[in-house]
């Protein structure tokens, strides 16, 4: 297989993620696919495709043209590697289950960047469903591509087992950045909070009915990890998300 789940079944899988509202996977994300997906970007960003020499790219790039940024981690959810990891069968017979749909499509799939000063990508607690109201279900595949993440550099936080409810969220629009549907702090008290510390080659999947939010990076260098999701034809065409 290109990519696998190591050696949790999928049952297991989805066990946990009905379970917790999320899994962690050891080894899921096959590493070849992640070193051809540094070289896509460093031909991006016409640079060395060492992970440092990219970060640095990428945080030259945000700090002097948001636009040309937001093109190029819209552009790397495109590239082969990137689709290739999203449309393994695995994941995608684990998309398929969950979601209960034999039709999965790959959806707003994204590249993420958490650097202490750039608060306009950073999320606070918040549901997928939210940005999917007429979807049943959305899952949730977040892998880092550069480095490994952890709670020092601002991985994100999962609060266990709060799945299981919809939040009152506050709906707040950020310049050049992020719509916000944000949960109370207070309203999450009671859940476990768990820091996704991941190597690379190590993923989440993750419900979209999960409460997760970006963690706090007190690195001097910028996190950058790959979001990619799992919808059937609502949660793809018709989600009815409104800005």
């Amino acid at each position: 297989m290109d990519t696998q789940t190591s050696t949790i079944c999928h049952s297991e899988v989805i066990s946990k993620i009905n379970q917790d509202g999320f899994v962690v996977l050891r080894n899921a994300i096959n590493n070849d696919l992640i070193i051809k997906t540094r070289s896509f970007a460093a031909d991006f960003l016409e640079c060395d495709d060492a992970p440092d020499v990219i970060i640095r790219a990428m945080e030259k790039l945000e700090s002097t043209d948001k636009s040309a940024f937001f093109d190029f981690c819209f552009r790397m959810t495109q590239v082969p590697p990137v689709l290739s990891t999203g449309l393994s069968k695995d994941f995608m017979k684990i998309a398929e289950e969950v979601i209960d749909s034999k039709n999965i499509h790959l959806t707003d799939c994204g590249l993420f960047y958490n650097k202490l000063s750039v608060r306009r990508l950073q999320y606070k607690w918040h549901q997928e469903n939210s940005y999917f109201p007429n979807a049943n279900e959305v899952l949730s595949l977040w892998y880092p591509w550069l480095h490994a993440v952890n709670k020092k550099n601002g991985t994100m936080i999962m609060a266990k087992g709060a799945h299981n409810l919809k939040y009152e969220t506050a709906h707040i629009r950020v310049k050049d950045g992020l719509t916000q549907k944000e949960i109370l702090e207070a309203d999450l008290a009671n859940y476990k909070k768990v820091d996704c510390e991941l190597e690379l080659g190590d993923a989440v999947l993750f419900s979209f009915n999960a409460p997760h939010r970006t963690g706090h990076n007190s690195t001097d260098t910028p996190r950058s990890t790959v979001i990619i999701r799992y919808a059937d034809k609502i949660g793809k065409f018709a989600s009815g998300w409104k800005p």
